[in-house]
């Protein structure tokens, strides 16, 4: 096996496919889910902590909760890197995007209930708190890498666009590709929003990618905030 059993669980949560798993790498696997997040003005928090462990103590609560929702929504956890996490849907069972909306929302909640915490124990307000969401679709590739951790690799252009749609993705929103949304059940495509630059021209212009069709997704609570704001 070209992945370790302990380190294919820690990344799946479970050993689910762990047999087959070597008949994956190494070629495009087709209609999958990448989501890009991290944790807003984490730098900032952390100039305004004096005591080291609190900092430490939050984005663990952070990228572990984000992490245990993600694993049990069935997604491969690529990374834990910095105050963020990649993450994939589609290598072992078909995407369901109404579900990772679902998960969107609660990494949110997560992420807002965290920085509400934090704020408490600092003195200055830091104005951008919750979390930034990216979500692309298309093939990924898992390319093998066995004398390196974890033993795999994952290669491909929608994971470069989920990272720069996090980028450019308002604190507590998701941005997300047009293929990601024509999966969305017709309810939920009417709360997504079509972006656009102020140019005017349709889409998003990314750097290193040029310009993409992107749509806006908040979660209900966001939306009545803003509404009452």
């Amino acid at each position: 096996m070209a992945v370790d059993k302990e380190l294919y669980e820690f990344h799946f949560g479970s050993l689910k496919g762990w047999e087959n798993f070597d008949e994956k790498l190494d070629r495009p696997i087709e209609n999958c889910c990448v989501m890009a997040m991290d944790f807003c003005s984490y730098s900032a928090f952390v100039r305004e902590t004096s005591n080291i462990s609190l900092a430490h103590r939050m984005l663990s609560t952070f990228c572990d909760g984000a992490r245990d929702i993600l694993i049990e929504s069935g997604a491969l956890v690529d990374r834990v890197q910095g105050d963020g996490l990649l993450a994939v849907w589609g290598v072992h069972d078909e995407v369901d995007a109404a579900n990772v909306l679902n998960v969107a929302a609660r990494i949110h909640k997560l992420a807002k209930e965290t920085a509400q915490i934090w704020q408490d124990s600092i003195d200055r307000v830091i104005e951008t708190q919750g979390a930034r969401i990216g979500l692309s679709y298309g093939p990924v590739t898992l390319l093998s890498l066995p004398s390196a951790y974890p033993g795999f690799s994952l290669l491909s252009e929608i994971v470069n666009l989920a990272a720069r749609l996090e980028a450019r993705a308002d604190p507590r929103t998701v941005f997300m590709t047009n293929r990601f949304e024509n999966l969305l059940p017709f309810a939920l495509q009417k709360d997504c929003t079509s972006l656009s630059d102020e140019d005017g021209q349709r889409g998003l212009k990314l750097k290193n990618v040029g310009r993409v069709q992107a749509f806006r997704w908040a979660p209900k609570d966001h939306l009545e905030t803003r509404k009452d704001s």
